[in-house]
């Protein structure tokens, strides 16, 4: 259904619409795991052949070729790629769920001295450490969750005796187009519902294109996609046959759906008076930091994590809700003003490019009034640093996030990296609205010397996705990562949002992800007595080879083998 707005006309296909989905929830629900897999095989073949026009929509719709070396890899990580990756990886846990066996046989369990049980995820197969060399995911579960019941709960709704299906409204992000795909399949596939996807009218191009990509499911009453503004999503939420929701967005969104809006939204938080009664699940962003561990660092380490800064800083324009919004440095780290200047400069010679998302010039020009010493960097894009901010000052960009290209830059006391890592953790914890995704930089000089307290503040960070010497956006490509915000919030304060997606494992409480990845990139890791192959990422802003390389790892995931390697190799050392 496609509309502007909701005439009777509109609204009367809307409730057709609902009511085949609601036809055929029961049947969806109570569908055998086989049948299931048909349709990932089915739609992970249309998302193949879907793939070069998916990216195409995107990359024009950002103003740039397909092709265009930067901006095209974007679209394939923001889209074929960590889809097609996602259907692998849920079609071998459901292939296991189905035979009776264990999905996480293979994958290491350890349990923390507190007894907090940690599975790590990847690498997982031989094909992971040979492409991701050096990179580990650890899934946290939630304190009190034993080896036992984490493996007893994967799966859980394929472990109920009669579901009855559910309706589930599907708001879709307007950012990242793999998004709305990875949660409407999520809802179909983890939790058994049938899905209403509407599209954020922002990104309303890609339509045609998924509904190509789920056709079989639209046809047989699964599925649909919905299109139009903000009274559309109103009457999608609040129809009797819908059944739950999810979001990704704003947690200004999120108000309006559960509270409402007006002057009479604190009052029902404070009764408790929910205008949505029904489950809501959610993503919402939040503000994230960059905490830089001090170390002994050369030039060439200082350019490459200037680099990783400025791709955590601008991919996709900064339109991510996992951005680094804070960097967090300590002012007793000797090289703490170069390394600075080196985060200047790189955000400066970023690829030239214009930020996409509606308000984002408006927004940064009000950034630029209310802090005039802020500096509007002089380069590719129009990037606006404020450095030497109070950590003591509730600074706006504290409590919101930006959604687009202003950086602040935190110094904070640390004699010791013991003391620096106590009162940076503290900061990001208590200071900076949202929970979803934190970044630590450190030296394995460092990590050797001062294990104990990275250890601890990993911990410690009330975070859902952390990367260590890895964007948190990353965890967002790893299929079996629970991504997500870190449990504990509420509808009267939901932070970066409540529940998980992606998850292809299927892990009914995990509580954070930790991503680990190498300081150094090859060659210069070997130099320095590292054993990792990893490369420049793909995903860098500077990767010159990130279409090919991101177009090879997406046909990968679909039909591993070594055939296949020598071209992903090269296309990966290229860039």
């Amino acid at each position: 259904m496609r509309t502007a707005d909701l005439t009777p006309t509109a609204e009367a296909a809307l409730q057709q619409d609902l009511q085949v989905l609601s036809d055929h929830k029961l049947r969806w629900a109570q569908l055998p795991i086989w049948d299931k897999i048909g349709y990932l095989k089915e739609i992970r073949e249309l998302v193949l052949e879907q793939a070069e026009e998916w990216t195409r929509v995107g990359a024009e719709f950002k103003g740039f070729a397909p092709d265009h070396p930067y901006v095209g890899g974007e679209e394939w990580l923001g889209g074929p790629y960590p889809t097609v990756a996602w259907i692998s990886d849920v079609i071998g846990t459901l292939e296991a769920l189905r035979v009776g066996e264990d999905p996480l046989a293979g994958l290491p369990v350890t349990t923390r001295p507190d007894g907090q049980v940690v599975l790590r995820a990847m690498p997982g197969s031989v094909y992971d450490r040979l492409l991701l060399s050096g990179y580990e995911l650890d899934v946290w579960m939630e304190p009190g969750v034993s080896e036992a019941e984490m493996r007893a709960t994967v799966g859980s709704f394929y472990s109920e005796e009669d579901p009855q299906g559910r309706v589930c409204a599907v708001l879709g992000a307007g950012n990242v187009s793999a998004i709305p795909v990875l949660d409407l399949l999520y809802a179909m596939f983890v939790s058994g519902d049938v899905v209403a996807l509407k599209l954020n009218p922002v990104a309303e191009g890609y339509g045609p294109v998924f509904e190509r990509i789920f056709a079989p499911l639209i046809a047989d009453g699964y599925v649909r996609i919905v299109y139009g503004g903000g009274d559309v999503g109103e009457q999608l939420v609040r129809s009797e046959l819908v059944d739950s929701v999810h979001i990704t967005g704003s947690g200004r969104t999120f108000d309006a759906i559960v509270w409402g809006v007006g002057a009479q939204v604190e009052e029902r938080k404070i009764r408790g008076e929910q205008l949505l009664g029904k489950p809501i699940s959610s993503e919402l962003g939040g503000v994230g930091p960059t905490i830089v561990v001090p170390g002994r660092w050369s030039k060439a380490d200082i350019a490459y994590q200037a680099e990783h800064i400025a791709t955590q800083k601008l991919h996709s324009s900064g339109h991510t809700c996992v951005a680094s919004q804070v960097l967090v440095v300590s002012e007793d780290w000797p090289q703490r003003e170069e390394f600075v200047a080196a985060v200047e400069r790189a955000l400066a010679d970023a690829p030239r490019r214009q930020p996409f998302y509606p308000g984002t010039e408006d927004r940064l020009a009000a950034f630029l009034d209310s802090n005039p010493s802020a500096r509007l960097l002089d380069g590719n894009q129009r990037v606006a640093v404020l450095k030497d901010v109070d950590p003591t000052h509730d600074h706006p960009a504290f409590a919101e996030e930006f959604f687009g290209p202003a950086y602040l830059i935190v110094a904070l006391p640390g004699g010791t990296t013991e003391e620096f890592l106590r009162y940076a953790v503290d900061f990001a914890n208590e200071r900076l609205a949202g929970n979803l995704g934190a970044n630590l930089l450190v030296d394995p000089g460092a990590a050797d010397r001062h294990s104990e307290a990275i250890d601890r503040a990993i911990a410690d960070l009330r975070f859902g996705c952390i990367g260590v010497n890895a964007w948190a956006g990353v965890v967002f490509l790893t299929s079996r990562a629970a991504w997500g915000a870190y449990p504990g919030n509420s509808a009267v304060d939901i932070g970066s949002g409540a529940g998980v997606v992606h998850n292809s494992l299927m892990l009914d409480r995990p509580q954070k992800n930790v991503l680990s990845a190498p300081f150094r990139p090859f060659p210069r890791s070997v130099r320095h007595g590292g054993r990792t192959m990893a490369v420049k990422p793909p995903w860098f802003l500077t990767n010159t080879t990130s279409v090919s390389t991101a177009r090879q790892f997406t046909h990968f995931a679909a039909d591993p083998g070594p055939a296949r390697l020598p071209a992903l190799f090269w296309s990966a050392l290229r860039g």
